[in-house]
């Protein structure tokens, strides 16, 4: 018995991996390929303006937001994305980036 969960425990990633259709993963692999454009656009901005840490993804995060659309941000304090945590932040957090300048 034990054998045969540890076996459904190996192969359910890959099985669910097998799952995605061809335009699945043309979305996956687009979707990828505009996160890091936003990424590389964040990365240059800030070696420009001679930021901290141009490298990581959490010395970007400002740099990022800086350069979002004003209907993506208006849209995030109405209807916030999950964060990679897998929470919500909340609207009324109040905080403030160096690079807002409050």
């Amino acid at each position: 018995m034990r054998v045969f969960l540890l076996a459904v425990l190996v192969a359910g990633p890959a099985l669910a991996e097998n799952q995605l259709t061809d335009r699945d993963r043309q979305m996956l692999t687009q979707q990828d390929q505009a996160r890091q454009a936003v990424y590389a656009r964040a990365r240059e901005r800030c070696i420009e303006n001679r930021g901290v840490d141009c490298f990581s993804e959490q010395g970007l995060r400002e740099w990022v937001l800086l350069d979002r659309s004003r209907e993506a941000a208006v849209l995030d304090q109405i209807a916030p994305l999950p964060t990679p945590g897998g929470t919500v932040p909340s609207a009324g957090s109040g905080s403030t980036t160096p690079a807002s300048g409050r």
